[in-house]
């Protein structure tokens, strides 16, 4: 079983060469994609889907090398900027010329007072189903509804929210946590996936996390194990508990996941959605 990492994020110490565009906080964390890849071969996770960080906003230019350099290993989702006229245009040179197989829209860097349930989505979702590839949504509870609509509008595209839909336990059990009912309601869209990851931001506990076990058997009848997806959000796993504790607090730590359904979380569901890992020969430049 190949073991993908839906959901992470890198950028180099080389400041000069990648400058930042705001978070100048993250620059002390190390988030390369070496420093990765050695995080990853001691957990033995095969691949992963590395996420424009926002970071550097809409400049691609070190995540498409990363996915250039190592093409066996990763898969990238390009960040479009939703007030560029053109996004259509650049989502499309993102994915045909690099390699791109999915985008992420974040309503936070809508102009103010313009919607998820907008032009503005219309446009990019649009071209993600002519494009064939995926959506992610970095969104929260209060966008739940505007996502509801847009999936009624473009029922051809496979989209994703990340990180439980920041959900989080403080608001109750399954049962009684409202945000997550809406969420859980959600899956009566046959495309909808939804990212099992950012565990100990979700979590009122320390790992194992244990308090979201009732939340991942709930997703889990609810959507299924083949529209449900692990991943870290590495850098920042590596300060929560670790790269590879944020691989077995899913793997072994949450008791009662059939070994079939566990194939598609740590795996399956994220090859289905993003394509086979498979390996590739790289061309010499």
């Amino acid at each position: 079983m190949r073991i993908i990492d839906s959901h992470l994020h890198v950028w180099s110490s080389d400041f000069a060469r990648y400058p930042f565009e705001g978070r100048e906080e993250l620059k002390q964390m190390n988030a390369s994609a070496e420093f990765l890849l050695r995080c990853m071969d001691a957990a033995g996770v095969s691949g992963a889907v590395i996420v424009q960080p926002i970071t550097y906003r809409w400049d691609h230019r070190y995540v498409t090398e990363c996915l250039q350099r190592w093409r066996d290993r990763f898969r990238g989702m390009c960040l479009i900027n939703p007030c560029d006229p053109n996004a259509p245009q650049t989502l499309e040179r993102l994915v045909t010329a690099n390699g791109y197989c999915a985008v992420r829209i974040n309503p936070n860097l809508y102009p103010q007072g313009v919607g998820l349930d907008s032009d503005l989505s219309d446009r990019i979702l649009e071209k993600a189903a002519e494009l064939g590839i995926a959506v992610g949504f970095l969104i929260y509870p209060e966008h739940f509804e505007a996502v509801d609509t847009l999936l009624t509008r473009h029922p051809r595209v496979n989209v994703i929210i990340d990180h439980f839909g920041h959900c989080h336990t403080r608001d109750g059990g399954p049962e009684t946590n409202v945000p997550l009912q809406k969420l859980l309601a959600m899956a009566r869209h046959p495309r909808l996936h939804v990212k099992l990851s950012e565990f100990p931001r979700a979590s009122s506990e320390g790992y194992p996390y244990r308090d979201l076990h009732s939340w991942t058997h709930a997703l889990l009848r609810a959507f299924g194990a083949q529209r449900l997806m692990w991943g870290t959000d590495f850098p920042f796993i590596i300060e929560q508990c670790g790269y590879t504790r944020g691989l077995t607090l899913l793997s072994e730590e949450t008791p009662g996941i059939a070994s079939t359904d566990m194939e598609w979380l740590l795996g399956k569901t994220a090859e289905k959605v993003f394509g086979e890992w498979e390996p590739r020969v790289m061309r010499e430049a």
